[in-house]
């Protein structure tokens, strides 16, 4: 079943449904997020989840996730498809439960994560950011003199622009300083680009950029933000995790990309990647200079693997 969102004026406040089992969280996330400014829904059953999300149609969801059951997991897949995947969702995970962080970053359907703290702020702080970025994704798809689509995203793949992953590269270097944690950047390229670019004429080129987007988008979390920062380049900001959370996320692109074939005029393309990445604070300076660190990894990368003869694009007929 999918849900028809209803129009909401600007002076009502925005609607989370928090589903929570224990009480005593719950109250004190409600109490939270009721002096944010938020209209708390508060429920403890997770069953009762998808009835209150039809009727309520709130702007986001928190859920609490722990083990043994995880339940939070699955009800996150039913909510997403009732929304049509449109409505932010966050879990709240203790911060010394690592088995449930674990869980939740490898099959938590790419689900944002928050430590539960006594203050609660740094949840208030990612909701408003999600839903800042649901805004500025929905002004982008107006038309031009309504929206500002050129000004944050790449006209060919439909991704984030570089200068708009700066920006909010900076919004999440203010946040870590405050909060506390990290985030990192992973940097992709396409091997071989320019060589399939001048055999294969400018239309095969470009499709394989705007595939290679799509791969990129499924493969990353919900809340991650993926970029075209360069011709043949892409950047993506995975937002709360720490260096030793990106070799997963890598392994996991390189696994999608392995898969992945596009057929364009009885030909098959297979894409060859180079990846490289950097974390915040590990390495530390402007959104500029942690991005060029990313690249420049990547192209350390790409040599590496073009001196053991590992690269290249597969094309066959």
């Amino acid at each position: 079943m999918t849900l028809r969102r209803r129009h909401k004026r600007s002076d009502q406040p925005l609607t989370v449904l928090v589903v929570e089992p224990r009480a005593g969280d719950l109250e004190r996330t409600r109490v939270v997020l009721g002096e944010a400014g938020f209209r708390v829904v508060p429920v403890t059953r997770f069953d009762a989840a998808g009835p209150l999300f039809e009727a309520i149609q709130p702007d986001a969801v928190v859920l609490a996730a722990q083990a043994p059951d995880y339940s939070a997991v699955s009800v996150a897949r039913r909510l997403r498809q009732m929304g049509r995947g449109a409505v932010p969702m966050v879990y709240l995970v203790d911060p010394t439960d690592t088995e449930t962080y674990r869980f939740c970053l490898e099959k938590g359907l790419c689900v944002d994560m928050v430590p539960r703290t006594g203050s609660g702020e740094e949840l208030v702080l990612r909701l408003r950011a999600q839903l800042r970025l649901k805004t500025a994704v929905r002004r982008s798809l107006l038309p031009v003199e309504e929206g500002s689509s050129a000004a944050m995203h790449d006209p060919l793949t439909g991704l984030y622009n570089r200068a708009f992953l700066l920006e909010l590269m900076a919004l999440e270097m203010r946040r870590t300083e405050r909060f506390g944690g990290s985030f990192s950047v992973v940097a992709g390229a396409l091997d071989d680009f320019r060589t399939l670019r001048k055999e294969s004429g400018r239309s095969m080129a470009e499709r394989l950029l705007v595939y290679s987007a799509v791969v990129f988008g499924q493969t990353v979390r919900e809340a991650d933000i993926v970029a075209r920062v360069g011709e043949d380049e892409f950047a993506v900001m995975l937002t709360g995790t720490p260096a030793e959370g990106v070799p997963d996320v890598m392994a996991r692109v390189n696994g999608r990309f392995a898969l992945a074939r596009l057929q364009v005029a009885g030909q098959v393309l297979r894409p060859s990647l180079a990846l490289g990445a950097v974390s915040y604070p590990d390495v530390v300076g402007s959104p500029v200079q942690l991005l060029s660190a990313a690249q420049q990894a990547l192209r350390r990368t790409r040599e590496e693997r073009r001196s053991a003869g590992t690269t290249g694009m597969g094309l066959t007929i």
